[in-house]
């Protein structure tokens, strides 16, 4: 009998020595190794159907870690020929943070923390930013930079984008001055990124960073020993530039408009304008004598008894002809403003079509503007009445000395 309860104790040691399963003497389990380390140290894959629990007597969940484990193989969740370090068939369900680099979260919201050195990115579902010096998604405590180390900057495509522009979250607010010069020295390019694969690259447009740096440094940005470009601030300069090319187009029709009266007027020569100039003086004389009620007429033209027409608001704007015309010391050119109007101006342009002279009208009603014979040399002129940009009426004036 004695000899047969030595051989099966010596069977059961030997049996302990070989087995897959061991049971340390500081109680790590191991599975595959003889020295675990851990509280559950597996060497080679592992299925586990059910919930697991390390550390832990009543484990809720699939897996149910209290305390440090180490597993040398792949782990398989819900799959029995597991491929990879940890492979899970199935949802996953986690009531807690995920830490991976890290034991503690910077703030009790954190669902995710990811933690490498000086790189700390924290998902944070609509909280404030809690957690200093950490990337936040959503969060605007700092900048998050979208790195690969062998493609470089990635691309980020989404249905839409919109930038913070709330007044109240601005400072030092100015308006922009004149931006055509500077938009004028930029040079726009097309090009391909380096990093993109030759068979799958697509044609890009935009600026060079070195380049604008010298022009507009505040629109640079770095990050990785690469320049970046803030596109976004150059709406702001497109728009005023739109802006001041219309005025400068709104001129420019306004002259078109001034050449194209002196084309039709061409065929009265200044020679013939001259020998008209006493058949007006008289036709003036007339027109004062026999034409004291003509509404129509500058108050110049008028008899002193109607000057009841003088106060009268035009409900269309109207530019009179100046007298005397033909002039040699002074003339006055006269208009009517009706009540709505934003700007109005009279311009005098020689028959170039170059602006020589300008008048602002700043009040409704009949208005007048003296032109002196000493600012001009002799020759014929335009002016014109515009009011809000549009032009209203244009006529000629001569000066003679």
């Amino acid at each position: 009998m004695k000899k047969l309860l030595f051989v099966f104790a010596f069977g059961a040691t030997g049996f302990c020595a070989s087995a897959q399963l061991k049971i340390g003497t500081n109680n790590n389990v191991g599975i595959g190794i003889n020295i675990p380390t851990q509280k559950l140290h597996v060497e080679g894959n592992s299925f586990l159907n059910g919930n697991v629990g390390i550390g832990i007597n009543i484990p809720t969940q699939k897996l149910h870690v209290e305390g440090n484990s180490f597993l040398n193989g792949n782990v398989g969740i819900g799959i029995n020929i597991p491929t990879q370090k940890l492979h899970v068939v199935g949802n996953t369900y986690v009531t807690g943070f995920i830490g991976i680099g890290t034991n503690s979260v910077c703030y009790s919201k954190v669902k995710l923390q990811i933690y490498d050195g000086g790189n700390n990115i924290a998902f944070t579902p609509d909280e404030n930013g809690q957690c200093i010096g950490a990337y936040q998604f959503g969060k605007s405590t700092a900048r998050l930079d979208f790195w690969h180390p062998i493609s470089k900057w990635n691309d980020v495509k989404m249905k839409s984008w919109a930038l913070s522009s709330d007044s109240t979250l601005k400072t030092d607010i100015v308006p922009l001055g004149e931006v055509t010069d500077i938009l004028k020295q930029i040079r726009t390019y097309s090009y391909y990124f380096k990093s993109d694969c030759i068979d799958e690259r697509k044609k890009d447009y935009g600026v060079l960073a070195q380049e604008l740096e010298k022009i507009l440094p505040e629109l640079i940005d770095t990050a990785k020993g690469n320049l970046f470009v803030n596109y976004n601030a150059f709406i702001a300069m497109l728009i005023k530039g739109f802006n001041e090319q219309q005025q400068k187009i709104d001129q420019q029709q306004r002259e078109i408009k001034i050449l194209q009266d002196i084309a039709l007027g061409q065929e009265l020569n200044l020679t013939e304008l001259y020998e008209l100039r006493e058949m007006v003086n008289k036709m003036q004389e007339m027109m004062r004598i026999c034409c004291k009620d003509a509404g129509d007429l500058p108050p110049n033209y008028r008899d002193s008894t109607n000057n009841n027409n003088q106060n009268k608001i035009k409900q269309v704007p109207v530019l009179y002809q100046n007298p005397p015309n033909p002039f040699s010391a002074n003339t006055d050119i006269a208009c009517d403003i009706p009540t709505a109007f934003n700007s109005a101006f009279i311009y005098i342009y020689n028959l170039q079509g170059v602006e020589l002279m300008s008048f602002p009208i700043v009040q409704t009603g009949y208005n007048t503007v003296t032109v002196y014979a000493s600012a001009l040399p002799a020759g014929m002129y335009l002016y014109a009445l515009v009011v809000d940009n549009d032009i209203v009426d244009t006529k000629r004036m001569i000066l003679t000395k």
